[in-house]
């Protein structure tokens, strides 16, 4: 599994763009990295989009009567933005088609995998389904990886990472390693296969859901720099219409600050584009793993009475400055740091609850996905050896408690409170819920264990839809931020030009 993570990193690490920020300025290299993606673009059609990105400059700058290296700047910075611009709208559909390939070989190769139970089979009666395409490449290169024979310590792990490596979804390698393990060891599969259909529809439908709602924010950002665009176009106007000695049109902060609003709002189009370009089969952001270790490390080891005694003495230090500032007679001062101290003596609490608000919401999206794991194992394993298997690979919020509770059962395999203890201080009831059903389920016989899991698993669809929206909530976090960037931009924009005005007015008062 490490390994295949391994590789699957140093792939997307080469995929990276080679040449740095100015690389695709090369008509040649934007060709290339547009053909990679599987769509032809001609030069023609760029030149056209170049034209009008100028003309789009030109227009702008004449419409808020910009000196002409403004308007040149402008430009240039359309010009810059262009290539980038295009290439996300080809990986919008790139991506759009690889989640495409991604769903529909899971769901055929499950389905064939029930027939016949061996890998071999199930990969080429899958691969039909794509009649080129990189997806089709890919399955043809594991087959023959298969027949070769030739491999290093898994022959069908190694095959399938293949795929694993070219399509970074989160959900193949459950998959994979199901089938793998059925592969080795045998068995009834159709309980768990159907368990991995169901979730590959939730994930799949959620998928859709989010690039559906992430087009919506995009449409509102465009919405939002439209409005905000004929705001300033009106204020401008109004300063256009005043008598001469009064304008600000000329003055050169108001250029600046005009053409200054003109190019972030370029900025602010690039990065909506942006955010509709990303991956939609690898939506997990990493970049929040060492986060969330914080913060699990700071719940772990927050101890009450110990912080509370650092509060007071940063509180206690402003208490004492806001004592001989009051004696000074400065009340104002006095009132501000003496709030200052109110807020530290209760820092701790705040930080803490900070962190376990984070923590929970992490809990709620990953153990689902956990519990799915667990269910997939119950189909060969005990409650124990299953919750050790899951240990290795677990996310950062429960793996410490699965290590604990994993020594516990060690020490008390027939007890239930290393079930009843698993994240206790949180008090979740679908976490206790889902303990005290495992729990029934070790001590259950072959036929209620298989009628718990049964349970257990209609229990996790729902638990398992709400993770997969948590996790939509957090992608969409980024565009919807977006949206109020255009009203900032103006605001400031304003805020300027009015303070130019008023500067000239008083001036223009003086020398009356």
């Amino acid at each position: 599994m490490e390994k295949r993570k391994s590789a699957k990193r140093r792939r997307k690490k080469e995929k990276k763009e080679p040449g740095g920020m100015f690389y695709l300025f090369h008509p040649g290299d934007l060709q290339r990295q547009i053909d990679g993606f599987g769509y032809s673009f001609s030069m023609g059609k760029y030149i056209l989009f170049l034209l009008a990105a100028v003309a789009g400059a030109v227009g702008c700058g004449a419409l808020f009567s910009l000196r002409w290296y403004f308007v040149a700047l402008l430009a240039a910075a359309c010009v810059w933005s262009l290539p980038f611009l295009i290439l996300d709208g080809y990986k919008q559909m790139y991506e759009h088609k690889r989640f495409l390939d991604v769903s529909d070989y899971m769901e055929q190769i499950l389905y064939s995998f029930r027939m016949s139970q061996k890998i071999l089979s199930a990969l080429q009666d899958t691969r039909p389904l794509f009649a080129e395409g990189r997806m089709h490449q890919v399955i043809g290169q594991a087959i023959t990886y298969i027949e070769r024979g030739k491999y290093e310590r898994d022959l069908y792990g190694e095959a399938l990472g293949i795929i694993e490596q070219e399509y970074g979804s989160s959900r193949l390698p459950a998959v994979h390693e199901y089938l793998c393990t059925v592969e080795s060891n045998g068995g009834a599969c159709g309980n768990a296969i159907d368990l991995l259909l169901q979730d590959k529809a939730v994930w799949a439908d959620n998928v859709i859901l989010l690039q559906e709602d992430k087009k919506a924010a995009r449409m509102r950002v465009v919405f939002s720099l439209a409005v905000t665009m004929v705001m300033a176009l009106v204020f401008h106007s109004v300063y256009r219409s005043m008598p001469e000695q009064y304008s600000i049109v000329e003055n050169p902060v108001t250029q600046v600050s005009t053409a200054l609003y003109l190019f972030f709002n370029i900025l602010i189009f690039r990065k909506a584009n942006r955010e509709i370009a990303k991956s939609w089969i690898s939506r997990e952001d990493r970049g929040e793993a060492q986060k969330i270790a914080n913060y699990c490390r700071l719940v772990d080891s927050y101890e009450e009475t110990a912080e509370r005694k650092k509060s007071w003495c940063m509180g206690g230090i402003f208490f004492v400055g806001a004592a001989g500032i009051g004696m000074l007679g400065h009340r104002f001062a006095m009132a501000a740091m003496a709030g200052i101290g109110v807020l530290l003596l209760n820092q701790h609490k705040m930080g803490y609850r900070v962190a376990f608000d984070r923590v929970v919401r992490e809990i709620n999206r990953v153990f689902p996905m956990w519990l799915m794991e667990m269910a997939l194992l119950l189909q060969g394993n005990n409650v124990q050896v299953s919750i050790e298997k899951t240990i290795g690979h677990a996310p950062v919020v429960l793996k410490g408690e699965l290590q604990k509770m994993s020594d516990r059962l060690k020490r008390k395999p027939d007890a239930i409170e290393p079930y009843l203890e698993f994240l206790e201080r949180f008090q979740l009831s679908s976490v206790l819920s889902a303990m005290k059903m495992l729990y029934a389920i070790s001590e259950s016989g072959s036929g209620d264990a298989q009628y718990q899991i049964q349970v257990l698993v209609e229990r996790n669809s729902k638990m398992m839809d709400k993770s997969e929206k948590l996790l939509n909530e957090k992608s969409l976090t980024g565009i919807n931020s977006i949206f109020y960037l255009p009203q900032i931009t103006v605001s400031l924009q304003t805020m300027v030009n009015m303070a130019v005005f008023m500067l000239v007015f008083l001036g223009q008062l003086k020398l009356s």
